[in-house]
This record gives structure tokens, C-alpha cells and sequence, in this order.
């Protein structure tokens, strides 16, 4: 989530405005030390702007230090309670950390604040998508739709739940738009690409999952998910290698992340590589493990 960008405040010193600028764009590509480094610079130099903290606390969530974009939230809202970017942070690290009621009390207090908000009715369709709510998740991503109908996010959600609801075709229909939608206004989004490259597989259509799922790697070539599912797609077309490839990638891209180790492990069988069987068998237990002792996110 990018934070909008607000007029800089008169009394903040050029220096500000530039580290701001810099901080944005590290975090637009992803550098998220390079973000908070430059955040951080911006904040000292102007520590009363909002604005900029809430940036900082963007990165910090970004990159998965919930704790203190927590604290610059929890600072923020003490000063301005109806803050609607801070409301919408706390909601998301709460969601993030597992904390499903609290998140789903701070995304409502944001709609009775901010009627018009565009990530609180999309973050309670994602809550109630996930507590299989399916009909609750629908009505607020339809809800999303009449504050944003250009929300390609809400069209991937409706296309989750109808097909939650095994009702296939018109959940592609609403992957496709929301492609549709997001090439023109979000490149980079490659979220629908793999949720449609998952959906046909699951229908047996390998190779409309490849297709799908290289559209969702070319756009996110640093998402473990997109490569793991060419890697499963490439396996059904009996493409061995290949699906090796694509599947050591999303290992090395996320080394927690259980499902390549495990396809891996199917596949080097297969090969008659019992060794790396054997190796990566190991690798997805221990990723496997580490998950459970985690607990939900």
C-alpha cells in the first residue's frame, strides 16, 4: 500500500522533501532499506509531519516489521484519531499479525469515519474471503466497487470468492477484468495473473496456468508464488526440467515457503534423483515446521 502524497509542509526544509521523494521511490521498487533509510532522514529533519511517519510506517510494514510501524501508527492516531492512512495501516498489521477481530473493529471504525474509504471495504471482503464468510466477503467487495469501480482488487476478490463458491466461469470472468483494469492503471499488479494461473490449474488446464502464471512473474519477478505455480503448471505438461527450474526459483525467492520444496521432492523422484529428493523432502518439513510455530499472519 502506497501511502497518497500530501502537499509537503511549509515549515519542512528542502532536505525533507528530497529524502521523502527518494524514500517513495525505493519503496515503489521494492527497496525497502533503501525506504526506511530515506524515510528516516526526512523524519528527522521534519519530525512533526505526519505525512512522512506515516511513509516510514508504510516501508516498516512493507517489510514486515509490524512492530514499529505499529508504534509510528499508535503515535500518529494519539494526535489525529479519524487519521484515515493510519486507520488503514493498523488495520493491516492487525490483520497481518493474526489479531482477525481487532482488524476487522479498526476497518469499520475507518468506514463510520471515512464513508468513502476504498481499503477498508476491500480489507473486510479479504477477512471474511478468508473466514469463509463468502457472502459477507461478496457484499463488501461490491461495496468497494461503488466507492472505486475501477478497484481491480475488488474484482480479484469477487473472482476468489465465486470461485470459493466453485462457480468457475464467473470467477475468471472476474480475474480477467480485473487484469483488464490493472494493466491500464497498475502495470505491475500481478496478483489476478496468479490467482486465475491457481483456478486453472485446480480446473486442469496447464497450459492456460503457464500462461497466466509467466503474465504474474513477468510483473512480480521477485514472488515466490508466481514461480511455484509455472513451476506446477510446467510439471503437468510434463516439462521436467523446466518445472525444476521454475520451482528452484521460488525456493530460492522464499526459503520458508513449503509447497516448491515439496513439488521438488515429487519431481526428483521422479527423475530418479534421490539425493535432491531427499534434500528437498527435508527442506519443505523443516519450512513446514517453522510455519506452524509461526502461526497464522
Amino acid at each position: 500500500m502506497l501511502l497518497p502524497l500530501l502537499l509537503f509542509a511549509a515549515s519542512c526544509p528542502a532536505n525533507a522533501a528530497a529524502a521523502e521523494e527518494q524514500g517513495r521511490a525505493a519503496l515503489s521498487h521494492r527497496d525497502y532499506a533503501a525506504a526506511i533509510g530515506h524515510l528516516k532522514e526526512a523524519q528527522t529533519a521534519c519530525p512533526n509531519e505526519n505525512t512522512i511517519a506515516l511513509e516510514l510506517a508504510n516501508a516498516y510494514f512493507m517489510s514486515q516489521h509490524f512492530g514499529a510501524a505499529k508504534g509510528i501508527v499508535a503515535r500518529v492516531l494519539a494526535i489525529e484519531p479519524a487519521n484515515p492512512a493510519a486507520l488503514e495501516l493498523r488495520g493491516n498489521v492487525q490483520f497481518l499479525e493474526g489479531e482477525t477481530q481487532a482488524a476487522i473493529a479498526t476497518f469499520i471504525d475507518l468506514l463510520e469515519k471515512h464513508p468513502d474509504n476504498k481499503e477498508a471495504p476491500y480489507m473486510l471482503g479479504r477477512i471474511y474471503y478468508q473466514q469463509g464468510s463468502l457472502d459477507q466477503a461478496i457484499g463488501q467487495f461490491e461495496r468497494a466497487l461503488k466507492v472505486d469501480p475501477r478497484s481491480y482488487k475488488a474484482y480479484d476478490g469477487l473472482g476468489l470468492c465465486y470461485q470459493a463458491k466453485s462457480e468457475n466461469d464467473r470467477a475468471i470472468r472476474h480475474f480477467l477484468t480485473a487484469i483488464k483494469l490493472a494493466a491500464a492503471d497498475r502495470p505491475d499488479y500481478d496478483t489476478a495473473f496468479a490467482d486465475l494461473a491457481e483456478l486453472l490449474l485446480k480446473a486442469g488446464d496447464a497450459e492456460k496456468a503457464f500462461g497466466a502464471a509467466s503474465n504474474a512473474a513477468d510483473r512480480n519477478p521477485y514472488s515466490a508464488r508466481n514461480f511455484y505455480l509455472g513451476g506446477r503448471a510446467l510439471e503437468r505438461l510434463d516439462k521436467m526440467e523446466l518445472s525444476v527450474n521454475w520451482l528452484e526459483r521460488s525456493a530460492a525467492l522464499d526459503p520458508s515457503y513449503p509447497e516448491p520444496q515439496y513439488a521438488l521432492a515429487r519431481i526428483y523422484r521422479r527423475l530418479g534423483e534421490t539425493s535432491k529428493a531427499e534434500q528437498a523432502q527435508q527442506k519443505f518439513l523443516a519450512a513446514k515446521a517453522k510455519t506452524k510455530r509461526m502461526g497464522p499472519m
